[in-house]
């Protein structure tokens, strides 16, 4: 089944209502209430969610078609990303890979949701949310109310400063936000049109999943800001990475996501919203709700963020290998099961899925280079916008709202505006630049002036590994350099300069600017290309990088040999400068 063809499952699919009645109101119904504002389906924000917990590595790779060994690399990931060893302690041999995802840091958790929103959230996250991750261990009839307000107390306790953010443009967030990537891992905005598309061209609906951003217009508004320059410090996980936003741009997005209807409530719900919305503080509901953290394990997934060292609780369930994968049952339930067992609203395929790897478990080897590459791309979501070996790479449907930096930078075609495919990329890149490019260290590694699009950075330890892993696995045949004499930078600068390279018609040289299509700097290449490959590339573009635009100008002959030694030489003397 090829990539495109892995088309996500449809099941549980319904509209999502913006908000749900108040804590206050559900207390007086057995029945919940939900209360739709006026749609706007349009905005990314308020995309309809699916009904069941979204797990983008498996949701974009894995379906109801497949077969049960495949479907099974579906139920590891859901097994990681669900956090299910959390509490549930893998085989010793599969630590490595199932080593889970530490939850939201919940300091600060008061700054962005109001009370209300945080004893929904407490009750059954779904209500707010209803593809989150999170698992809810209130939903069930047997839920202490009590409980809840207690937890909802400590929860809205933990406040820190957030500065005070200027209000951004609406307008001038929708652009950005459809044009320097939010699209390759979020819906966009439908009937949106990108700046430069003729009139009479129509866009395609993306048919891949997206990352539903259902929580944005709860979010206070500087809170959201906040979140948007600094997402690390909010979620250790890494899967939201930071897109070095200036704050011009992080007010105006947050300005374009925060844009939505007014919620429409009843009257009579109005002076309940407004008393939950000014609950006062319990120093006694506080001591007893942060107690109830811990005994609840919350802090499985969640570090206690007001005591030093904020260690996670070590798993405590029964062991992954002990569950019994055709009990029907437990955290597979259909409905909230009550008393310690959480409830995560899995559909059939996810549960298919799990199933599968369950009885997988002991059998499972550890990953070889390639399969860990694959797994942690997978986890992160980079082939959102990268492809790898013939997977992922951003939608086609998407494409168009990767943005184009200038007129000229679109004769470069889908180079000048898609992120490039990360084949070969370990014997491409050297050492230092790789540092740059995956942990944004010394000024990080952005060379494509033609691009809008952002490599955004993730956290460090999630990606330090592809720093290694990559070089292994794309390590080019070693053979003798160029042979000949060795050229000289005089020699290289006229082959820049020569009309018959016409290297300036893409290419900019320290100083020398391009005179057409803004492609990358070749001052950078001797810092940023390992030599083997710069060679190899000039002789065998295509063969080295499949559809690149780069013309096919150097010849294995004697002077064409030389003439890239030249070459190298002159870019090296530039760039030192």
């Amino acid at each position: 089944m090829n990539e495109e063809g892995m088309m996500h499952h449809q099941t549980g699919l319904s509209r999502r209502p913006e908000r749900v009645a108040s804590a206050l109101f559900l207390i007086l119904f057995p029945l919940i209430a939900l209360l739709s504002a006026k749609e706007v389906q349009g905005h990314p924000a308020h995309a309809k969610p699916v009904n069941y917990p979204f797990v983008i590595g498996f949701e974009r790779f894995h379906s109801s078609l497949d077969d049960e060994d495949y479907l099974a690399e579906g139920g590891f990931i859901l097994l990681n990303e669900l956090n299910c060893v959390a509490c549930h302690a893998p085989p010793k041999h599969l630590d490595k890979q199932l080593e889970g995802v530490e939850a939201t840091y919940l300091s600060g958790i008061a700054n962005r949701l109001d009370p209300v929103s945080l004893e929904l959230m407490i009750r059954n996250p779904r209500f707010l949310k209803r593809d989150t991750m999170m698992p809810s261990l209130f939903a069930g009839p047997d839920r202490d109310l009590s409980e809840v307000e207690a937890l909802k107390h400590y929860l809205a306790s933990l406040s820190e400063p957030v500065p005070d953010y200027p209000v951004g443009d609406i307008e001038a967030g929708r652009s950005f936000y459809h044009s320097v990537g939010c699209v390759a891992c979020h819906a966009p905005e439908v009937g949106y049109r990108p700046e430069g598309i003729p009139e009479n061209a129509e866009i395609e609906l993306s048919g891949l999943p997206s990352v539903a951003m259902n929580l944005a217009d709860l979010y206070h508004l500087d809170a959201l800001t906040h979140f948007l320059l600094k997402p690390h410090e909010h979620r250790p996980s890494g899967r939201m990475p930071d897109f070095k936003l200036s704050e011009k741009e992080a007010v105006d997005l947050a300005a374009y996501l925060r844009a939505g209807p007014d919620l429409i409530l009843p009257e009579n719900l109005t002076n309940a919203l407004a008393e939950g919305a000014s609950m006062k503080p319990d120093e006694a509901l506080i001591a007893k709700g942060k107690a109830l953290f811990r005994s609840k394990q919350c802090h499985a997934c969640h570090s206690i963020p007001d005591e030093a060292g904020n260690a996670l609780a070590k798993p405590q369930a029964m062991p992954l290998a002990d569950i019994n994968p055709d009990v029907i049952g437990g955290c597979f339930s259909e409905r909230p099961p009550g008393g310690a067992i959480p409830f995560y609203g899995l559909d059939e395929v996810q549960k298919r899925a799990i199933s599968a790897a369950l009885r997988r478990l002991e059998s499972r080897k550890e990953f070889d280079l390639k399969g860990e590459v694959d797994w942690r791309m997978k986890r992160l979501n980079c082939y959102a916008c990268h492809e790898r070996g013939g997977v992922g790479g951003a939608e086609m449907a998407r494409e168009v709202y990767f943005g184009f930096s200038s007129k000229e930078a679109l004769a470069l075609g889908r180079w000048g505006n898609l992120p490039p495919s990360l084949d070969g990329v370990g014997a491409k890149l050297t050492p230092n630049w790789m540092e740059r490019v995956f942990l944004g260290v010394n000024g990080g590694g952005a060379v494509r002036p033609y691009m809008v699009a952002r490599m955004p950075l993730f956290g460090h330890e999630d990606v330090k590994p592809f720093l290694q892993q990559f070089r292994k696995l794309d390590e080019l045949p070693k053979g003798p350099r160029l042979g000949g004499k060795k050229g000289t930078p005089d020699e290289g600068k006229a082959v820049f300069e020569s009309a018959e390279m016409n290297c300036r018609s893409c290419h900019g040289a320290g100083a020398i600017e391009s005179s057409g299509a803004p492609g990358i700097n070749l001052a950078f290449g001797p810092e940023r290309l390992e030599r083997d490959w710069f060679e190899q590339f000039l002789l065998h573009p295509q063969a080295v990088q499949r559809d690149t635009p780069m013309p096919d100008l150097f010849d294995e002959t004697p002077e064409g040999r030389r003439a890239i030694q030249s070459l190298w030489e002159y870019l090296k003397e530039i760039g030192s400068k």
